[in-house]
């Protein structure tokens, strides 16, 4: 069994890193690189019937 003061060393380490994560922003891609020149593909129609399948479980 650990020490009482190593437990709430961890606990106090364990707060503060939840802390620091809470604050820090969301980064968000602005940029994307790997989208570059590429050209836009449309997708394609499907063809033939289209419909809704039920499936009972």
């Amino acid at each position: 069994m650990l020490d009482p003061w190593i437990i709430e060393e961890i606990l106090k380490k364990e707060e503060e890193l939840r802390r620091e994560q809470e604050r820090r922003p969301a980064e968000l891609p602005l940029h994307r690189p790997d989208m570059g020149d590429r050209p836009t593909v449309t997708p394609a129609r499907e063809e033939g019937e289209r419909g809704v399948m039920i499936i009972d479980i």
